[in-house]
């Protein structure tokens, strides 16, 4: 595969960004602009280079709107949202480290794509979610009256994961779902967007009771507003990498008819440690060697390594969290080894990445599918791609499209939605 850049991670999130450039997020031209101004060695020059390019595509979307140009708004209004989101991905905000542009940063993003919502061919609702005092902020796209199903409209519901924003999540069903009749709903939850960075609330294992709080107001909104057609017995959810461990926890409501787990990782625990000496991991769980020495090993390795510094750093600020053992500890919270996946009883498509930047596929993907022991061999898939251009990276990054596809036709196939010779029968 083409590397960009040297490091695997710095390529990884500008394959990424270009990955987002069929359904809008990206210009190929702008992004290969932004990576000749970039080093791959820390945050500053990737935040200077993808800020430099949402300035320049914000001007264009102001200039195409005022010249009354609607589609050329919309795609330069969602490319500077996307490059927004660049421009702030090294970042973070966690106490020991404060930093004033993340929030700021973070408004622009959603700022620029609820213009480009302004200029989308269906209806596209504003939504917070009641959720312990708070509200959680989330995207309803519907389809646009041509491209409705016969009957109700089905539903999926997409959660992000550790490192994404909603507005990303656009890319990946909420730009095909609406076209091929269905609702798609994004959502920001605890730890996750402008939800930490805002508000501060952070990350928690139990996903099942943030998606059932979003679930609880989908149907409050189906009731008062019966014109958008909803079918409440049809609704899907989705995620990627974490997401996909959010979306299994997630199909344990009974609301929830089918479930893709996009790469998900089956114990965090497990992913953390792989990275790490097993000897060294065995010693500090055994208590041979002190958290103390674990902080220090672990800091001194950061200042060599900058994507070990960005992970730790940001898994601490997710986590509400002060030190790198802290940080491994809450990792053990993460897990469905402890049978939660015998709760769903939905249909489930499952996946990996053999390229994966951090997981190991034959372990966490098929443990996960071996777990799902409330089902038969008919209501559980499993999806293994190989090539980076066939959904081989992690999140199927760079192949979004091969995604939302295989995503689609698993729900049409679980909501007995008939798409024969160019019609749709329900």
């Amino acid at each position: 595969m083409h590397q960009f850049f040297k490091s695997t991670f710095f390529n990884f999130e500008a394959i990424r960004i270009l990955g987002t450039a069929p359904f809008g997020g990206a210009d190929v031209a702008e992004c290969l602009d932004a990576f000749g101004q970039i080093t791959d060695k820390g945050a500053d020059s990737w935040h200077l280079a993808w800020n430099a390019q949402a300035e320049k595509a914000e001007a264009l979307a102001e200039d195409a709107r005022n010249s009354g140009n609607a589609a050329e708004a919309r795609r330069a209004y969602l490319r500077a949202s996307n490059y927004f989101r660049a421009s702030g991905y090294m970042f973070n905000d966690r106490p020991q480290t404060p930093d004033a542009r993340v929030l700021p940063i973070a408004e622009r993003v959603i700022k620029n794509f609820w213009q480009a919502t302004q200029y989308f061919e269906g209806e596209v609702h504003l939504l917070e979610v009641p959720y312990q005092g708070y509200t959680l902020p989330a995207y309803l796209y519907l389809p646009a009256t041509e491209n409705r199903l016969p009957g109700k409209t089905p539903i999926l519901l997409n959660t992000g994961g550790a490192d994404s924003v909603q507005e990303e999540l656009y890319y990946i069903y909420g730009s095909s779902g609406p076209g091929l009749g269905y609702a798609v709903l994004t959502f920001e939850g605890p730890g996750q967007g402008i939800v930490l960075r805002r508000h501060g609330l952070h990350m928690r294992p139990d996903w099942e009771v943030v998606t059932s709080a979003v679930l609880d107001h989908l149907f409050d909104f189906s009731d008062k507003h019966p014109e958008a057609n909803l079918d409440l017995d049809r609704i899907a959810i989705a995620g990627a990498s974490m997401g996909g461990y959010y979306a299994l926890r997630g199909a344990s409501d009974p609301r929830f008819k089918a479930c893709v787990s996009i790469d998900p990782f089956y114990d965090m625990w497990e992913f953390a440690t792989h990275h790490i000496s097993p000897t060294f991991i065995s010693g500090w769980t055994s208590g041979w060697i002190s958290d103390g020495f674990v902080n220090g090993t672990i800091g001194l390795l950061s200042r060599l390594d900058f994507q070990l510094k960005w992970e730790v750093n940001v898994a601490s600020w997710f986590f509400n969290v002060e030190t790198p053992a802290a940080t491994l500890k809450e990792m053990k919270k993460y897990t469905l080894k402890d049978g939660f996946l015998a709760r769903v009883k939905c249909p489930v498509l499952v996946s990996g990445a053999a390229h994966s930047l951090y997981f190991n596929p034959i372990y966490h993907s098929l443990s996960v599918y071996n777990g799902l022991t409330a089902l038969n061999e008919e209501e559980k898939q499993v999806w293994m791609p190989d090539a980076p251009g066939e959904g081989g990276l992690q999140a199927k990054v760079g192949a979004f499209g091969v995604s939302a596809q295989r995503t689609f036709q698993f729900l049409d196939e679980v909501f007995k939605v008939d798409r024969a010779n160019g019609f749709v029968k329900v």
